[in-house]
């Protein structure tokens, strides 16, 4: 589950497959800072929200919070392959690099 809070913009809390979470991770964080953010993250939504239908068997495994105003992202994931942890950790060192504050915990 992602929730992304912006300056005077709050999306809907969206779901991201697992495995795509890195892949997300590095194009929100190329975006996060554009002056056009408003404008990209409609793109950023239909890329990589969850579109099927929710089944009985889906479960969510993490919680993924992006507040661009105080600069900050927590992720907090159950139980994951330590290659899908490493995978994300990599991601948000992105975050690091633009001055986010950056919260893990697996």
């Amino acid at each position: 589950m992602y929730n992304i809070i912006l300056e005077n913009y709050h999306p809907s809390t969206i779901c991201v497959e697992l495995s795509r979470v890195p892949e997300s991770l590095e194009y929100i964080s190329q975006v996060i800072d554009s002056p056009h953010i408003l404008e990209e993250i409609p793109e950023f939504i239909e890329k990589f929200a969850r579109k099927d239908q929710i089944m009985p068997s889906d479960r969510t495994v993490g919680f993924l919070v992006l507040h661009q105003p105080k600069k900050n992202m927590a992720i907090s994931l159950g139980k994951v392959e330590q290659e899908t942890k490493d995978r994300i950790k990599k991601s948000a060192d992105l975050f690091r690099n633009i001055k986010f504050n950056v919260e893990l915990d697996f």
